[in-house]
């Protein structure tokens, strides 16, 4: 909105209170409207000088009538069906990038359980670990997307980051196996699974980076992309373990 008034407001008893000068625009009255707030024009002068009327009108609803933020402004009684809460009540819908990258996490998770079950099935108990240390790192790693708060730097299956990238880009050395290129299904039941498994890491790794990349290139959380980086050749290297089984 690019018209402003020139002189201030004050809100009162669900009354938006105007000096007589104000200049309205569409968007402003559309908000004044939607939200059933009244509007009452004044003779006196406020202090505080250039304010814009839409902001000023929502922030009244916030405060009073207003249950839901809405991220393109405004806000809202009831949250639609088409919308969801992206963090604390502010509304986004439900084909935002940072919903998006939730299904991601929340389709890895449910796959890394069918998994265990399966490793557990086959008394695999060693697996059934590892495999829940990944689990309860994304679901750290989760918690910091929704909190918006940084992600903690922590050791998985006892390794630091840069262990981690030795043993992925070294497997002959560590497990006795060359770099695994043209997997077939012959590669036997759990490696296929885990492979599975490190293909949809990589998924909401991209997920994830859809929903945190700046215009300039750059990125807003390069913490949560690198862990999701990372357990990508974590899971690489369970294959690894996991190899012969």
């Amino acid at each position: 909105m690019k018209k402003i008034i020139k002189s201030g407001q004050t809100i009162k008893n669900n009354e938006l209170r105007l000096p007589k000068s104000s200049i309205l625009t569409p968007s402003a009255k559309s908000v004044i409207t939607d939200h059933k707030l009244k509007l009452v024009l004044i003779d006196e002068i406020i202090d505080n000088p250039v304010t814009n009327v839409l902001e000023k009108a929502s922030e009244m609803a916030a405060n009073n009538i207003g249950k839901f933020i809405l991220e393109s402004g405004g806000y809202l009684d009831e949250k639609p069906e088409h919308m969801t809460q992206v963090y604390g009540n502010l509304l986004v819908n439900k084909d935002h990038k940072r919903i998006k990258l939730r299904g991601e996490v929340d389709l890895l998770m449910a796959e890394i359980m069918k998994v265990q079950i399966r490793a557990n099935e086959l008394k695999l108990k060693d697996l059934v670990s590892d495999l829940q240390e990944v689990f309860d790192y994304i679901g750290e790693m989760s918690r910091s997307e929704v909190l918006d708060e940084p992600l903690k730097t922590i050791k998985i299956l006892g390794l630091n980051h840069n262990e981690i990238r030795e043993r992925s880009h070294n497997p002959k050395k560590y497990f006795g196996h060359e770099h695994l290129f043209n997997i077939t299904y012959e590669i036997g039941e759990i490696p296929i699974l885990l492979n599975s498994l490190r293909a949809l890491i990589r998924k909401t790794e991209i997920a994830c980076y859809e929903a945190f990349k700046l215009t300039d290139g750059t990125v807003a959380r390069s913490d949560l992309i690198k862990g999701y980086n990372r357990l990508s050749s974590v899971m690489y290297i369970i294959i690894f373990k996991h190899l012969d089984h």
